[in-house]
């Protein structure tokens, strides 16, 4: 199978369970969401920082099912159900999809894909999942975004805002000082004694999104961002930052650390935030490490942000 394909997360790998279509009830109603990417960091192990697709192609990724309330649902194919997972290639994988782009980074573009493949069915020797690559037209998409078969249940709202190195500066420095013991675990030295240390906050996004209503900020340090830094070019590859999404909110110089996350050999990168009609929000990321592919979901649950679907991706 085509390296451009995404694989599907195996149920072992699945931290958080997701919720199940009823069985027996139509998916007609739910709304098919798909990760749409141009980089194929989004769906490799974290091992890489990833390469360009070419031209107009789009690598597209089955997410999970959206139902009318907003609750999502985990796709009907695992590892361990075989029947499941055919039926899935015969009535939704193997025929055409047009996807609408429903987050902000690319909103407006459209994506046609003729069909999708699943392993290991369409290629036994590969590793388990489901995807394939389709085109796009419409606004440049410049990295990943997220799509839908049906705009219907989204509306635009505010996207993720990205700050310049200078805007989040005193952001980064509010968040090492709040979140000082995790960010320090974060940096792993294997230089030798007496060199400098390296800042625990080296690397780090700081993103403005809203939520139901709730101006939050995301520190994200990903792969494919600190990889590229002159102080890891120079090091001959000696040493390795943890990849770090955490989302918070500023007061008075202070930041809140509100959620945290590390993986110590991953990746994990947000894709969008996207905006649904009956007041709904959600942050979507992609996560990786060297052998599986998956995404996390967040949004507002109780009040408080919370992971409220983990899976899709794929895993050898």
């Amino acid at each position: 199978m085509s390296r451009f394909y995404v694989w599907a997360l195996l149920s072992a790998s699945i931290i958080v369970p997701a919720q199940q279509p009823d069985k027996g009830k139509a998916q007609s109603s739910n709304v098919m969401v798909v990760a749409i990417a141009r980089d194929t960091s989004v769906y490799e192990g974290g091992t890489t920082s990833g390469t360009r697709m070419k031209g107009g192609t789009v690598a597209v990724d089955p997410l999970a099912w959206l139902t009318p309330s907003g609750d999502w649902k985990s796709i009907d194919c695992d590892f361990d159900r075989p029947e499941a997972c055919a039926r899935f290639d015969r009535e939704y994988l193997k025929k055409a999809h047009i996807y609408s782009v429903v987050s902000a980074d690319g909103r407006g573009a459209v994506i046609q894909i003729e069909k999708m493949s699943l392993t290991p069915q369409d290629d036994p020797d590969s590793c388990f999942g489901y995807g394939g690559v389709g085109t796009y037209s419409g606004v440049p998409i410049a990295y990943a975004t997220v799509a839908a078969e049906s705009a219907r249940p989204f509306i635009a709202g505010p996207s993720a805002k990205r700050f310049s190195e200078e805007e989040a500066e005193p952001i980064r420095k509010a968040f090492a000082e709040s979140a000082g013991e995790k960010l320090g675990e974060t940096v792993e030295r294997y230089r030798t004694a007496g060199e400098e240390k390296i800042d625990p906050a080296l690397g780090l996004r700081v993103y403005s999104v809203q939520l139901e209503g709730q101006e939050l900020l995301v520190v994200q340090r990903a792969l494919r961002d600190w990889q590229r830094r002159p102080e890891y070019l120079a090091s001959k590859q000696d040493f390795h930052l943890d990849s770090v999404f955490a989302v918070g909110s500023m007061s008075h110089g202070h930041f809140n650390l509100l959620y945290w996350q590390r993986m110590e050999d991953g990746n994990q990168q947000l894709l969008g935030v996207i905006h649904l009609k009956n007041g709904k929000d959600f942050i979507v990321e992609t996560v990786s490490d060297p052998e599986t592919q998956f995404f996390r979901i967040y949004g507002i649950r109780d009040g408080k942000v919370s992971l409220v679907f983990e899976g899709g991706g794929g895993g050898c």
